[in-house]
């Protein structure tokens, strides 16, 4: 599986198209949780017989929540702790692609940022040994932050009626929480 951006996918179509064709799954994450997928027409049909990857019902295990537009509750934290546990069991090759396990010390990054931040996320493992952070505020606009080993983290942001744009920033609690809350306004 890999999951890309839309400008990523706009830049590079016929390749991404390729890819697919050749059997790798590509995740487009969008605004609001209206996530794209695209595959080949050979595992589209493989799928609507009703063969999900294992991963997929490995980390959906509950159902996903409206996104978070104020300052979240304990509930939140403790659900996204869990979540991020299951993250930490996930194995080589999770996603049925060769994907590696996440790394324990971007578990324990992660967590400290969960337990530190004033409104929750979406949060999901990637192919790429990283965590996505994923938020929806009430204007309609859709962030994501990448969250990796590195003391940097990518910031993607696709305001709802202006042009999607990408940004780096300190990899640090305090950081992140300053983003988020600038993004909520």
């Amino acid at each position: 599986m890999i999951i890309a951006k839309q400008i990523e996918i706009r830049d590079n179509i016929k390749d991404y198209f390729d890819t697919a064709y050749d059997g790798e799954v590509i995740v487009v994450p969008r605004k609001q949780g209206r996530n794209v997928v695209i595959l080949s027409e050979k595992e589209y049909v493989r799928l609507s017989d009703g063969h999900l990857p294992a991963y997929y019902a490995q980390l959906n295990t509950s159902k996903k929540k409206p996104a978070k537009t104020s300052t979240s509750d304990a509930n939140d934290k403790a659900e996204n702790l869990k979540k991020l546990e299951e993250i930490s069991s996930l194995k080589a090759d999770w996603n049925g692609n060769g994907a590696p396990g996440i790394p324990t010390v971007l578990i324990k990054k992660t967590r400290a940022l969960i337990k530190a931040l004033p409104i929750q996320p979406e949060i999901f493992p990637t192919a790429l040994e990283t965590i996505q952070l994923e938020f929806d505020n009430d204007h309609h606009d859709h962030m994501e932050i990448e969250i990796s080993t590195s003391d940097k983290a990518e910031v993607f942001v696709a305001p709802y009626d202006d042009n999607e744009y990408v940004e780096t920033i300190r990899s640090t609690a305090a950081a992140i929480s300053e983003r988020v809350l600038a993004f909520y306004g």
